[in-house]
């Protein structure tokens, strides 16, 4: 996500660039608009997953220069800040895989998971670029589409169980342990996980928006509508191979690690989905 930093700040600043320009020209030029937006509430990280994917609520901020070609016909460019909640859940998981312990024996590490949820908090930056059409008269129906680039600016996942149950298999013992626990094996009820960084990409959206703008005098108006923001590409970069929601570590048995499920086999395609009401502020 650090990488992402330079790249938002940048866009920051070439549009705060722009809007200072625009402001300077904004006396002799009545063609261009100006508009401060605030929408939601529906904002979540969606996935190719067989859990099921609750959306959470999320919020958008941002500002927006527009630039009217006729009296109908406008080009926009903005900044806005979104954020995004979604829980991830399944019934039940269950996995094995090799591990060596402590004493550099070599087992099968086990885990099984009753109703597993993982709790995925994002914020982005958005430069979004569309075109809008409205119709003529005071009360005016418009329609705007276009496209826009996020940039992330943080994001967090929990993970909770109501039960998880580890064991190591040892094959040459023929034996299953289910504890002690320091080794790592154990069964605990209700755990809830630490929160940990969840590093996502940028991501490119479909952007659709309708509604009504209406006139407040001779330069202020009000827009009331509708909007779709969907994401086109995947935001999460697994960096090799699949991981295990539940990490043994051999230094530290006692302390499992615990995975994002989209560094699992259990998750693909992650992307960006937002729709609801906007509300918009102009001036012209």
């Amino acid at each position: 996500m650090k990488k992402n930093i330079n790249s938002y700040i940048t866009s920051l600043a070439l549009f705060t660039a722009l809007f200072a320009v625009c402001i300077n020209g904004y006396g002799q030029d009545n063609k261009q608009e100006f508009s401060i937006s605030l929408g939601g509430p529906f904002s979540y990280v969606d996935s190719n997953s067989a859990g099921k994917t609750t959306p959470g609520n999320g919020v958008s901020a941002g500002l927006r220069y527009s630039y009217y070609l006729n009296d109908n016909l406008s080009l926009g460019v903005g900044v806005e800040y979104q954020t995004y909640n979604s829980d991830l859940s399944f019934n039940y998981l269950y996995g094995a895989y090799a591990a060596t312990d402590a004493e550099n024996e070599n087992f099968q590490f086990r885990y099984r998971a009753t109703n597993p949820r993982e709790e995925q908090k994002l914020a982005y930056i958005n430069v979004p670029i569309n075109i809008q059409f409205e119709t003529p008269g005071t009360s005016k129906l418009y329609v705007a589409a276009g496209a826009k680039i996020g940039f992330a600016s943080s994001g967090s996942y929990q993970t909770t169980f109501q039960n998880l149950t580890t064991s190591g298999y040892y094959p040459q013992y023929n034996v299953e342990l289910f504890s002690p626990a320091f080794a790592g094996f154990a069964s605990t009820n209700n755990l809830v996980t630490g929160k940990q960084d969840l590093n996502t990409e940028v991501s490119y959206s479909a952007t659709f928006e309708t509604g009504l703008k209406q006139e407040l005098g001779n330069r202020n108006s009000i827009y009331i509508g509708v909007y779709f923001d969907y994401g086109l590409n995947n935001i999460y970069d697994k960096s090799g191979d699949n991981a295990h929601l539940v990490q043994y570590n051999p230094e530290q048995p006692v302390q499992l690690g615990y995975n994002t499920i989209f560094d699992t086999p259990l998750s693909s395609n992650v992307r960006l989905v937002s729709y609801g009401l906007k509300l918009r502020f102009a001036i012209r």
